[in-house]
Protein backbone atom coordinates (compact mmCIF):
# COMPACT_ATOMS: atom_id res chain seq x y z
CA UNK A 1 0.00 0.00 0.00
CA UNK A 2 0.93 3.61 -1.08
CA UNK A 3 2.25 6.19 1.96
CA UNK A 4 0.30 8.70 3.22
CA UNK A 5 3.17 10.80 2.18
CA UNK A 6 3.00 9.01 -1.54
CA UNK A 7 -0.57 10.20 -1.34
CA UNK A 8 0.33 13.77 -0.48
CA UNK A 9 3.07 13.88 -2.90
CA UNK A 10 0.73 13.22 -5.80
CA UNK A 11 -1.67 15.84 -4.61
CA UNK A 12 0.95 18.72 -5.62
CA UNK A 13 3.92 20.71 -4.29
CA UNK A 14 1.01 23.34 -3.22
CA UNK A 15 -0.33 20.78 -0.71
CA UNK A 16 3.22 19.33 0.05
CA UNK A 17 3.81 23.29 1.74
CA UNK A 18 0.88 23.06 3.86
CA UNK A 19 1.35 19.38 5.46
CA UNK A 20 4.44 18.42 7.45
CA UNK A 21 5.25 15.35 5.47
CA UNK A 22 9.24 14.58 6.16
CA UNK A 23 8.61 11.54 4.00
CA UNK A 24 7.64 13.25 0.54
CA UNK A 25 11.01 14.76 -0.78
CA UNK A 26 11.15 17.53 -3.23
CA UNK A 27 14.10 18.10 -5.23
CA UNK A 28 16.41 21.17 -5.01
CA UNK A 29 15.85 22.90 -8.40
CA UNK A 30 16.80 23.86 -10.82
CA UNK A 31 16.23 19.69 -11.51
CA UNK A 32 12.88 20.62 -12.02
CA UNK A 33 11.29 17.52 -10.68
CA UNK A 34 8.01 17.48 -8.31
CA UNK A 35 7.89 13.92 -7.05
CA UNK A 36 10.80 11.97 -6.69
CA UNK A 37 10.83 8.36 -5.66
CA UNK A 38 13.43 5.26 -5.58
CA UNK A 39 10.56 2.57 -7.15
CA UNK A 40 7.33 2.67 -8.69
CA UNK A 41 6.20 1.98 -5.61
CA UNK A 42 6.63 5.47 -4.41
CA UNK A 43 4.73 6.39 -7.11
CA UNK A 44 0.60 7.61 -6.26
CA UNK A 45 -1.01 7.37 -9.71
CA UNK A 46 -1.82 4.08 -11.83
CA UNK A 47 0.15 3.53 -14.68
CA UNK A 48 3.27 5.82 -13.70
CA UNK A 49 6.92 4.39 -13.06
CA UNK A 50 9.67 5.20 -11.21
CA UNK A 51 12.71 7.00 -13.97
CA UNK A 52 15.73 6.46 -12.11
CA UNK A 53 18.83 9.23 -13.11
CA UNK A 54 22.20 9.17 -12.57
CA UNK A 55 23.35 11.22 -9.95
CA UNK A 56 19.92 12.14 -8.73
CA UNK A 57 16.46 10.48 -7.53
CA UNK A 58 14.15 8.96 -9.66
CA UNK A 59 11.04 10.69 -10.32
CA UNK A 60 7.55 9.77 -11.20
CA UNK A 61 6.53 9.56 -14.64
CA UNK A 62 3.28 8.69 -16.35
CA UNK A 63 4.03 7.55 -20.18
CA UNK A 64 1.85 8.95 -23.27
CA UNK A 65 -0.70 6.76 -24.75
CA UNK A 66 1.49 5.42 -26.95
CA UNK A 67 5.00 5.95 -25.13
CA UNK A 68 6.10 7.95 -28.52
CA UNK A 69 8.47 10.41 -28.17
CA UNK A 70 7.52 14.07 -30.01
CA UNK A 71 8.20 17.52 -29.76
CA UNK A 72 6.87 19.03 -26.66
CA UNK A 73 9.39 19.13 -23.66
CA UNK A 74 7.89 16.52 -21.69
CA UNK A 75 9.45 12.76 -21.51
CA UNK A 76 6.76 10.87 -23.71
CA UNK A 77 8.24 7.86 -22.81
CA UNK A 78 9.27 8.35 -19.47
CA UNK A 79 13.26 7.02 -20.86
CA UNK A 80 14.37 9.97 -18.33
CA UNK A 81 14.92 12.09 -21.26
CA UNK A 82 13.15 14.80 -22.58
CA UNK A 83 12.14 15.56 -26.70
CA UNK A 84 14.87 12.39 -27.62
CA UNK A 85 13.25 11.50 -31.08
CA UNK A 86 13.84 8.57 -33.19
CA UNK A 87 17.45 7.73 -34.70
CA UNK A 88 16.31 9.02 -38.48
CA UNK A 89 13.40 10.04 -40.21
CA UNK A 90 12.12 10.47 -43.72
CA UNK A 91 9.04 11.97 -45.46
CA UNK A 92 9.10 10.64 -48.70
CA UNK A 93 7.13 7.80 -50.16
CA UNK A 94 8.11 3.91 -49.57
CA UNK A 95 10.90 2.60 -50.97
CA UNK A 96 12.51 5.93 -52.13
CA UNK A 97 14.85 6.17 -49.31
CA UNK A 98 18.35 5.21 -50.52
CA UNK A 99 17.87 5.08 -53.75
CA UNK A 100 19.12 8.11 -56.17
CA UNK A 101 19.60 11.23 -54.59
CA UNK A 102 16.92 10.71 -51.54
CA UNK A 103 18.16 9.56 -47.83
CA UNK A 104 17.03 10.12 -44.64
CA UNK A 105 17.80 12.73 -42.39
CA UNK A 106 17.96 13.59 -38.46
CA UNK A 107 15.27 14.38 -36.51
CA UNK A 108 15.27 17.61 -34.25
CA UNK A 109 12.71 19.80 -32.24
CA UNK A 110 12.27 23.44 -33.79
CA UNK A 111 11.53 26.92 -31.66
CA UNK A 112 8.06 26.26 -31.16
CA UNK A 113 8.20 22.59 -30.01
CA UNK A 114 7.71 21.43 -34.42
CA UNK A 115 9.40 18.13 -35.11
CA UNK A 116 12.01 18.46 -38.41
CA UNK A 117 13.56 16.12 -40.58
CA UNK A 118 17.21 17.34 -40.80
CA UNK A 119 19.50 16.67 -43.42
CA UNK A 120 16.66 14.18 -45.39
CA UNK A 121 16.92 14.63 -49.00
CA UNK A 122 12.75 13.61 -50.47
CA UNK A 123 12.05 12.76 -54.52
CA UNK A 124 12.00 15.66 -56.89
CA UNK A 125 10.61 15.51 -60.29
CA UNK A 126 13.34 13.35 -63.16
CA UNK A 127 15.22 15.84 -64.22
CA UNK A 128 17.74 14.58 -67.59
CA UNK A 129 21.27 15.30 -65.50
CA UNK A 130 22.74 11.48 -64.83
CA UNK A 131 20.89 11.65 -61.48
CA UNK A 132 18.15 9.65 -60.05
CA UNK A 133 16.01 12.34 -59.40
CA UNK A 134 12.87 10.93 -58.55
CA UNK A 135 14.76 8.00 -56.60
CA UNK A 136 12.88 5.06 -58.73
CA UNK A 137 16.25 3.23 -59.47
CA UNK A 138 16.11 4.72 -63.05
CA UNK A 139 17.92 7.23 -64.36
CA UNK A 140 17.06 10.04 -66.74
CA UNK A 141 13.82 8.22 -68.06
CA UNK A 142 11.63 9.68 -69.71
CA UNK A 143 13.98 11.71 -72.19
CA UNK A 144 14.57 10.60 -76.10
CA UNK A 145 17.99 11.12 -76.30
CA UNK A 146 18.01 10.31 -79.93
CA UNK A 147 15.32 12.98 -81.03
CA UNK A 148 15.06 15.92 -77.64
CA UNK A 149 17.01 18.96 -78.76
CA UNK A 150 17.26 19.81 -75.80
CA UNK A 151 19.38 16.94 -74.75
CA UNK A 152 20.47 15.50 -77.88
CA UNK A 153 22.76 12.29 -77.51
CA UNK A 154 23.72 13.27 -74.02
CA UNK A 155 21.47 15.10 -70.72
CA UNK A 156 22.76 18.76 -71.52
CA UNK A 157 23.52 18.88 -74.83
CA UNK A 158 20.83 21.11 -76.26
CA UNK A 159 21.03 21.87 -80.24
CA UNK A 160 21.57 25.15 -81.57
CA UNK A 161 18.53 27.33 -82.58
CA UNK A 162 17.13 25.99 -86.43
CA UNK A 163 18.70 22.60 -85.66
CA UNK A 164 16.79 19.00 -84.98
CA UNK A 165 17.94 15.83 -83.28
CA UNK A 166 18.35 13.31 -85.17
CA UNK A 167 19.46 9.91 -84.18
CA UNK A 168 21.43 11.65 -81.20
CA UNK A 169 23.48 13.99 -83.12
CA UNK A 170 22.20 17.80 -83.79
CA UNK A 171 21.18 18.80 -87.47
CA UNK A 172 20.33 20.87 -89.54
CA UNK A 173 16.50 20.93 -89.40
CA UNK A 174 15.12 18.42 -91.80
CA UNK A 175 11.33 18.06 -93.65
CA UNK A 176 9.35 15.40 -90.76
CA UNK A 177 6.32 15.58 -92.90
CA UNK A 178 6.39 15.18 -96.72
CA UNK A 179 2.56 15.21 -97.51
CA UNK A 180 1.32 17.98 -99.86
CA UNK A 181 1.40 22.06 -98.62
CA UNK A 182 3.92 20.77 -95.07
CA UNK A 183 6.94 22.96 -94.36
CA UNK A 184 7.34 21.68 -91.00
CA UNK A 185 11.46 22.67 -91.31
CA UNK A 186 10.33 26.72 -92.09
CA UNK A 187 12.73 26.74 -95.16
CA UNK A 188 10.10 27.70 -97.89
CA UNK A 189 10.13 24.19 -99.59
CA UNK A 190 7.03 22.32 -98.92
CA UNK A 191 5.89 18.54 -99.68
CA UNK A 192 7.79 16.98 -101.94
CA UNK A 193 9.66 20.40 -103.34
CA UNK A 194 12.08 20.16 -100.06
CA UNK A 195 15.00 17.13 -100.70
CA UNK A 196 14.60 16.17 -97.73
CA UNK A 197 11.71 14.44 -98.47
CA UNK A 198 13.51 12.24 -101.34
CA UNK A 199 12.11 8.68 -101.07
CA UNK A 200 9.81 9.43 -98.56
CA UNK A 201 6.27 8.54 -98.14
CA UNK A 202 3.88 11.71 -98.96
CA UNK A 203 0.73 10.21 -98.53
CA UNK A 204 -1.39 6.70 -98.59
CA UNK A 205 0.13 5.24 -101.97
CA UNK A 206 2.42 8.14 -102.68
CA UNK A 207 6.47 8.74 -102.39
CA UNK A 208 8.31 11.75 -103.13
CA UNK A 209 11.19 11.17 -106.30
CA UNK A 210 13.07 13.68 -107.88
CA UNK A 211 11.32 16.64 -106.01
CA UNK A 212 7.77 15.85 -106.86
CA UNK A 213 4.70 13.50 -105.66
CA UNK A 214 4.46 9.97 -107.47
CA UNK A 215 1.86 7.34 -107.61
CA UNK A 216 3.45 4.21 -106.18
CA UNK A 217 0.08 2.39 -105.41
CA UNK A 218 -1.21 1.89 -109.02
CA UNK A 219 -4.33 -0.31 -107.86
CA UNK A 220 -6.82 1.50 -105.16
CA UNK A 221 -8.44 4.31 -108.39
CA UNK A 222 -7.42 6.84 -106.07
CA UNK A 223 -5.33 9.49 -107.20
CA UNK A 224 -2.63 9.65 -104.60
CA UNK A 225 0.08 12.28 -105.76
CA UNK A 226 -3.12 14.39 -107.05
CA UNK A 227 -2.00 15.23 -110.28
CA UNK A 228 -5.42 14.00 -111.47
CA UNK A 229 -4.02 10.59 -112.62
CA UNK A 230 -4.63 7.90 -111.16
CA UNK A 231 -3.50 4.12 -111.25
CA UNK A 232 -2.07 3.12 -114.79
CA UNK A 233 -3.32 6.32 -116.13
CA UNK A 234 -0.60 8.01 -114.52
CA UNK A 235 3.20 7.59 -115.96
CA UNK A 236 4.21 6.80 -112.75
CA UNK A 237 2.64 3.54 -112.68
CA UNK A 238 4.29 2.69 -116.35
CA UNK A 239 5.54 -1.14 -115.79
CA UNK A 240 4.32 -1.24 -112.01
CA UNK A 241 1.71 -3.77 -111.08
CA UNK A 242 -1.90 -2.81 -111.04
CA UNK A 243 -2.92 -5.87 -109.04
CA UNK A 244 -2.32 -9.71 -109.69
CA UNK A 245 -1.79 -10.97 -112.85
CA UNK A 246 -2.17 -7.14 -113.96
CA UNK A 247 0.80 -4.54 -115.43
CA UNK A 248 0.57 -0.82 -115.89
CA UNK A 249 1.82 -0.57 -119.71
CA UNK A 250 1.37 2.54 -121.78
CA UNK A 251 -0.78 3.78 -119.47
CA UNK A 252 -3.40 1.33 -119.70
CA UNK A 253 -4.01 -2.14 -117.40
CA UNK A 254 -2.86 -4.87 -119.16
CA UNK A 255 -2.80 -9.04 -118.41
CA UNK A 256 -0.04 -10.88 -117.83
CA UNK A 257 -1.42 -13.94 -116.13
CA UNK A 258 -2.69 -15.30 -118.45
CA UNK A 259 -4.27 -18.85 -117.61
CA UNK A 260 -5.90 -18.08 -114.25
CA UNK A 261 -9.47 -17.59 -115.69
CA UNK A 262 -9.65 -14.13 -114.06
CA UNK A 263 -9.69 -10.36 -115.94
CA UNK A 264 -7.06 -9.37 -114.16
CA UNK A 265 -7.00 -5.85 -116.04
CA UNK A 266 -10.86 -5.27 -115.36
CA UNK A 267 -11.42 -5.13 -119.14
CA UNK A 268 -13.82 -7.76 -119.58
CA UNK A 269 -11.86 -9.95 -121.45
CA UNK A 270 -9.93 -13.36 -120.22
CA UNK A 271 -6.74 -15.01 -120.64
CA UNK A 272 -6.05 -15.61 -124.30
CA UNK A 273 -9.09 -13.76 -125.30
CA UNK A 274 -7.42 -10.40 -124.25
CA UNK A 275 -4.72 -9.03 -127.01
CA UNK A 276 -2.49 -8.30 -123.88
CA UNK A 277 -1.86 -12.46 -124.18
CA UNK A 278 -0.76 -12.37 -127.51
CA UNK A 279 2.20 -14.90 -127.85
CA UNK A 280 2.19 -14.72 -123.53
CA UNK A 281 2.18 -18.53 -121.78
CA UNK A 282 -1.34 -19.61 -120.87
CA UNK A 283 0.16 -22.26 -118.83
CA UNK A 284 2.05 -25.34 -118.92
CA UNK A 285 2.79 -25.93 -122.60
CA UNK A 286 0.30 -23.44 -123.83
CA UNK A 287 0.21 -20.86 -125.61
CA UNK A 288 -2.18 -17.99 -126.51
CA UNK A 289 -2.29 -17.75 -130.61
CA UNK A 290 -4.83 -15.12 -132.50
CA UNK A 291 -6.86 -14.93 -128.76
CA UNK A 292 -6.82 -18.52 -128.06
CA UNK A 293 -4.93 -21.08 -126.15
CA UNK A 294 -2.62 -23.02 -128.19
CA UNK A 295 -1.17 -26.45 -127.26
CA UNK A 296 2.40 -25.95 -127.49
CA UNK A 297 3.17 -29.40 -125.75
CA UNK A 298 2.37 -32.24 -127.79
CA UNK A 299 4.33 -34.97 -126.00
CA UNK A 300 3.02 -34.89 -122.71
CA UNK A 301 0.30 -36.55 -123.02
CA UNK A 302 -2.16 -33.30 -121.28
CA UNK A 303 -4.62 -31.50 -122.78
CA UNK A 304 -2.81 -28.08 -122.16
CA UNK A 305 -4.88 -25.84 -123.85
CA UNK A 306 -8.10 -27.64 -122.05
CA UNK A 307 -9.53 -27.82 -125.44
CA UNK A 308 -10.51 -31.63 -124.82
CA UNK A 309 -7.46 -32.86 -127.46
CA UNK A 310 -4.21 -34.25 -126.23
CA UNK A 311 -1.20 -33.86 -128.49
CA UNK A 312 -0.83 -35.21 -131.95
CA UNK A 313 -4.62 -34.98 -131.70
CA UNK A 314 -5.08 -31.10 -131.37
CA UNK A 315 -4.63 -29.64 -134.46
CA UNK A 316 -2.46 -26.74 -132.86
CA UNK A 317 0.52 -29.79 -132.84
CA UNK A 318 0.52 -30.28 -136.87
CA UNK A 319 4.16 -30.31 -137.49
CA UNK A 320 5.20 -29.72 -134.05
CA UNK A 321 7.61 -31.92 -132.21
CA UNK A 322 5.95 -34.80 -130.19
CA UNK A 323 9.12 -36.07 -128.14
CA UNK A 324 12.61 -37.02 -129.58
CA UNK A 325 12.22 -38.54 -133.04
CA UNK A 326 8.63 -37.44 -133.37
CA UNK A 327 6.79 -35.13 -135.05
CA UNK A 328 3.03 -34.05 -135.29
CA UNK A 329 1.54 -35.63 -138.83
CA UNK A 330 -1.59 -35.41 -139.97
CA UNK A 331 -3.57 -35.54 -136.19
CA UNK A 332 -0.62 -38.26 -134.74
CA UNK A 333 2.32 -38.74 -133.98
CA UNK A 334 5.05 -40.43 -136.61
CA UNK A 335 8.36 -41.70 -136.02
CA UNK A 336 11.30 -39.55 -137.77
CA UNK A 337 14.00 -41.28 -136.12
CA UNK A 338 14.48 -44.50 -137.47
CA UNK A 339 17.88 -45.68 -136.44
CA UNK A 340 17.64 -45.36 -132.96
CA UNK A 341 16.43 -48.51 -131.97
CA UNK A 342 13.76 -46.24 -129.90
CA UNK A 343 10.16 -46.47 -130.35
CA UNK A 344 9.61 -42.68 -130.41
CA UNK A 345 6.17 -42.43 -131.86
CA UNK A 346 4.94 -45.23 -129.28
CA UNK A 347 3.07 -47.25 -131.65
CA UNK A 348 4.93 -50.75 -130.51
CA UNK A 349 6.79 -50.42 -133.89
CA UNK A 350 10.54 -49.63 -133.45
CA UNK A 351 12.96 -47.85 -136.56
CA UNK A 352 12.34 -49.56 -139.83
CA UNK A 353 9.87 -51.72 -138.55
CA UNK A 354 7.68 -49.29 -138.79
CA UNK A 355 6.95 -49.18 -142.26
CA UNK A 356 4.44 -46.49 -142.38
CA UNK A 357 6.50 -43.64 -141.31
CA UNK A 358 10.07 -45.47 -141.54
CA UNK A 359 8.72 -46.95 -145.08
CA UNK A 360 11.55 -48.64 -147.85
CA UNK A 361 14.41 -46.21 -148.67
CA UNK A 362 14.65 -44.04 -145.51
CA UNK A 363 17.67 -43.37 -144.68
CA UNK A 364 18.30 -45.47 -141.41
CA UNK A 365 22.04 -44.74 -140.55
CA UNK A 366 25.31 -43.65 -142.97
CA UNK A 367 24.61 -45.53 -145.71
CA UNK A 368 22.07 -47.18 -144.94
CA UNK A 369 18.10 -47.75 -145.24
CA UNK A 370 15.13 -49.76 -144.22
CA UNK A 371 14.52 -52.39 -146.90
CA UNK A 372 10.77 -53.49 -147.03
CA UNK A 373 11.19 -56.41 -144.89
CA UNK A 374 11.67 -54.01 -141.76
CA UNK A 375 15.42 -54.27 -141.34
CA UNK A 376 18.45 -51.53 -142.11
CA UNK A 377 20.89 -52.56 -144.09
Amino acid sequence: MKSISSLVCALGLGLVMAVAASACWVPELPDGTVFSCASNEDCALAGEKCVPREGLSGYCCMPSANATEVCNGVDDDCNGKKDDLAATCYGGPEGTAGKGLCKAGTPKCGANNEQLCEGEVLPTEELCNRVDDNCDGVTDEGFDLQQDVENCGACGTACSAGQTCLAGKCTGRVQQTCTEGSDDDGDGLVGCEDTDCANQACGTGCTCKSNVAAETTCTDGVDNDKDTKSDCADTDCNNQSCGTGCLCKSNVAAEISCGDSNDNDRDTKIDCADTDCANQACGTGCTCKSNVAAETACGDGNDNDKDTKIDCADTDCANQACGTGCTCKSNVAAETTCNDNVDNDKDNKVDCADTTDCPTGTACGTGKTCKSNGTCS
